[in-house]
């Protein structure tokens, strides 16, 4: 049996959890890479967030051909395929790390790249001041954060009533705290929340709040 003290001091290896910084280039390369590590890959039985990913990352795959034509609608859903893609790989990769349990050779099969040490020692504190306000106009709700020391960038989210485990939240990403989100259904409940990235792609997410459309 290992020494109690070696057993906790030992780190337990973590995914990196956000590509956010990759180009449109890059960032198609790793999506297609990690769809190929985890096809078939016996050490996940994640069939359904594995087809769901898939998807996501086709759809960006090809949105990013089609914007190559810098048409400014082809440009805009490329953006908004990307952001799809990051919230996905997110998923997944919190879907790998938790079937792994630790296993770093496991985790390395994923196709997905490590967190470094120095993830920890940026480290991000609890988002602080969360507020969701009405914006200037109908069918607009505004997401308004501190400014959390360390952050890189901010992932703002919501989701339509009901909240279940299974709601799909729209994403939106922005290097600043404040984010305003356009033609929601007026009379309409909403839940919206804030992930907050960090530098070295650490995150933490702040609670979630509700708040009817005006």
């Amino acid at each position: 049996m290992e020494p109690s003290f070696y057993l906790s001091t030992m780190k337990i290896p973590k995914l990196n959890l956000n590509y956010q910084r990759y180009n449109d280039a890059k960032l198609d390369q790793k999506a297609q890479a990690i769809q190929v590590a985890l096809t078939g890959n016996p050490n996940f039985t994640i069939t359904a967030t594995l087809a769901d990913y898939i998807i996501v990352a086709s759809n960006f795959s090809t949105a990013l051909t089609a914007a190559s034509s810098r048409d400014r609608v082809a440009v805009s859903l490329k953006n908004d395929a990307r952001e799809a893609l990051l919230s996905s790989l997110r998923l997944l990769a919190q879907t790998v790390e938790a079937a792994a349990e630790g296993n770093r050779s496991k985790l390395i099969s994923s196709g997905f790249d490590l967190a470094t040490d120095s993830d920890a020692a940026l480290s991000l504190s609890p988002p602080q001041e969360f507020s969701l306000q009405d914006g200037t106009s109908p069918g607009e709700i505004k997401f308004v954060i501190k400014a959390v020391e360390n952050a890189k960038s901010y992932i703002f989210e919501y989701t339509e009533e009901p909240l279940t485990l299974e709601s799909s939240w729209v994403s939106k990403g922005s290097s600043k705290r404040e984010y305003t989100f356009y033609g929601l259904p007026s009379s309409k409940r909403i839940y919206g929340r804030v992930v907050v990235i960090g530098t070295r792609g650490q995150e933490v997410t702040s609670s979630v709040l509700t708040r009817m459309v005006q």
